[in-house]
């Protein structure tokens, strides 16, 4: 499959190829956003947020929160001791900033659980008693001081980030104000045959509405929550953690995985996308790409529809089929899709190609000439589209060589950009992961849990024996880089999903003999 998208060199020989099986569970692919101050997002299990839950509602205090420096210590012990039949507390706000504020309602909101509101007045912050159903009361307004974003982390398994946030949307429109899956706001989406986590935000929504969900969800866990003043961006994060085992792995080629683990801490991989970015369901999203940049609506439509195995109409492939069939309108069926990702294939095969020829005038990420100081992971392939660099950058022609083939110029995507967003203007053609790990396992049973998921636990280490081996590979990328590029590098192993079900079905006709 990978050769397929010019998926082809290595760093290094890679004549020994080591055969592994990916993704054999969901908790074999463990994604942890990394937030821009490179911080690691913790993952939380379901069990381990509703004992917490059930904890604090006993309790009725979260004494996790910090106290903020504008309450003292015999205003908490009040604030703690209010009932139904409290009488109102005015905090004194006088001499204090907005942020100063801001951080008491935030306090108040978080140890409180919703059990107590606040609301700015002229001469203080006025506290009230909502009383232990407040959660699905209908706040008159939102208070003025209060950050209008509520973020959280939200931690799933085998689901697509779009279906998340539609479960939520779901049952927190029963709620009195409407939230909409248009509500939130993340970094990006991630894998769904994986277990992931990563920070939502949305708009005016308590964190009560949210956290009281986890009862109801499945492989679904939200926890961690804050309030900011600002929503979460596309791209904001540094990257991801990832944590993955490789399943079934000769026992004769430890010494050799454990020689290109050492490399790629050093010398890092070849910056592919993963052929996840090709589409999953059949249809090649590059040549539905090259549709789109000519601008055959029609031809793209009719790509995407007439997928026979495609596994039911979900999500926005979902809402162009349903307006494919009610309308016949291919324009309108393709503003359903998610914008840029089929005709971005075709930029990502153009890398694939670049990145095999590299010369003195290279360009780093700002499309500077590199200095001869500067390294190799500073070098950076321009792509298409409405940029500068690509126009000064000798690589043009090569990508005007290529485009010609399927009657295409550069001008066929920067006209596109009013409609579609292209996203990077240029990527880098190497990557050094950061903090990697490994460790070889034995077990005996094919289908273990040797990492623990939302709603499973890893086998104890004692129990770690048996003939079957396996690796626990752990690294950490920047945004937009695909673990199976690194992968690949290890293991000198076609990582695509076609090879991994050849591996897969392998495997399980041995296990079964």
């Amino acid at each position: 499959m990978e050769v397929d998208y010019g998926i082809s060199s290595y760093l290094g020989d890679r004549k020994i190829r080591v055969p592994c099986v990916l993704k054999e569970l969901y908790s074999d692919f463990i994604v942890q956003e990394i937030s821009a101050d490179e911080t690691v997002l913790r993952l939380a299990t379901a069990p381990e947020v509703l004992n917490h839950l059930k904890k604090e509602e006993e309790k009725g205090v979260d004494d996790s929160v910090a106290v903020p420096s504008a309450i003292t210590a015999d205003q908490v012990s009040l604030l703690d001791a209010m009932n139904k039949d409290s009488k109102p507390i005015l905090l004194c706000t006088e001499g204090l900033g907005k942020d100063d504020r801001k951080s008491v309602h935030e306090f108040l909101r978080l140890r409180y659980q919703g059990k107590l509101g606040s609301e700015t007045k002229e001469n203080g912050i006025e506290v009230n008693y909502c009383g232990v159903n407040s959660k699905t009361r209908k706040r008159k307004r939102w208070a003025k001081d209060c950050p209008n974003h509520c973020y959280f982390t939200l931690a799933k398994e085998n689901k697509d980030t779009s279906y998340a946030l539609g479960l939520l949307a779901k049952f927190l429109k029963y709620f009195p104000s409407s939230v909409t899956v248009n509500t939130f706001r993340t970094h990006g989406i991630k894998d769904r045959r994986a277990v992931t986590c990563q920070r939502v935000s949305c708009n005016r929504v308590e964190k009560e509405r949210i956290l009281s969900l986890n009862s109801r969800l499945r492989d679904i866990v939200v926890y961690d929550f804050s309030y900011e003043d600002h929503e979460l961006k596309i791209g904001g994060h540094w990257g991801n953690r990832f944590s993955i085992i490789l399943r079934n792995i000769p026992p004769d080629t430890q010494n050799i995985l454990d020689d290109r683990l050492k490399d790629l801490r050093e010398d890092g991989f070849i910056n592919y996308f993963g052929t996840q970015r090709f589409g999953s369901c059949g249809t090649d999203t590059a040549v539905v790409g090259r549709h789109i940049l000519r601008r055959d609506w029609e031809g793209a439509v009719r790509l995407i529809l007439s997928n026979e195995s495609m596994p039911g109409y979900l999500g926005t492939v979902g809402n162009a089929v349903r307006c494919w069939e009610e309308t016949g309108d291919a324009s309108q069926a393709l503003k359903q899709l998610k914008g840029g990702q089929a005709f971005a294939s075709i930029e990502a095969i153009i890398f694939r190609c670049l990145a095999k020829g590299v010369t003195s005038d290279d360009l780093g990420k700002n499309g500077k000439k590199l200095s001869n100081a500067a390294s190799i992971f500073d070098v950076y392939v321009p792509l298409p589209g409405e940029n500068e660099n690509y126009e000064k950058n000798y690589v043009s022609e090569w990508y005007e060589e290529m485009l010609k083939e399927d009657n295409l110029t550069n001008s066929s995507f920067s006209s596109l950009e009013d409609r579609f967003a292209l996203g990077e203007t240029a990527r880098a053609m190497l990557i050094c992961p950061k903090d990697v790990k490994w460790k070889f396992i034995k077990y005996s049973e094919p289908r273990a849990h040797l990492q623990a998921g939302i709603s499973t636990r890893a086998i104890d280490e004692s129990e770690m024996m048996g003939d079957l081996m396996a690796m626990q590979v752990q690294f950490s990328l920047p945004s937009g880089c695909y673990a199976t590029a690194a992968l690949r590098q290890i293991t000198g192993t076609d990582m695509g999903k076609r090879s991994m079900k050849v591996m897969w079905f392998s495997f399980s006709r041995i296990c079964c003999e």
